[in-house]
């Protein structure tokens, strides 16, 4: 395992506020969608998940982070839960692009495309958020709310 450069901490340590930001966009978004509120605060809603995801997808793929550490520390057990977690990024990345698209169109939020879309986007983020925080356990035996 590699260590870090002195003054910096590791990327598990560091896990948790960006966990946490995703989290709480992802549960903004459905109590959006749940309270059945208008386009804009849809289009809010979305946005705060966007930049959260894109924080998270920093964090986790690039340089120094996450997904370095777990492959320096287990490649083994890891490799294959990384490649599948970079392929979520980019599926969740294009379901976010698509419900932003149909909003932007002016589609309302009781389109059945607007709705397949976002629910799609909050199940898909859901179970990233799982299949992450059961990495994180098998490698490090941490709790990272996986359910939170």
């Amino acid at each position: 395992m590699s260590s870090p450069p002195e003054g910096t901490s590791r990327a598990i340590d560091r896990v948790q506020p960006q966990r946490q930001q995703l989290r709480d966009a992802h549960q903004g978004l459905a109590q959006v969608c749940e309270s059945g509120s208008s386009r804009e605060l849809l289009l809010d809603g979305l946005d705060l998940l966007r930049a959260a995801f894109e924080v998270h997808v920093l964090y986790a793929e690039g340089p120094g982070g996450l997904f370095e550490e777990l492959l320096d520390d287990a490649s083994t057990e890891a490799a294959p839960e990384v490649d599948h977690l970079k392929r979520d990024h980019v599926v969740i990345a294009s379901t976010i692009d698509r419900a932003g698209a149909l909003l932007n169109e002016g589609a309302e939020v009781d389109d059945e495309r607007v709705v397949e879309v976002t629910s799609e986007l909050l199940r898909l983020v859901a179970q990233h958020r799982r299949r992450g925080a059961e990495l994180l356990h098998n490698v490090y035996a941490v709790d990272v709310g996986a359910g939170d």
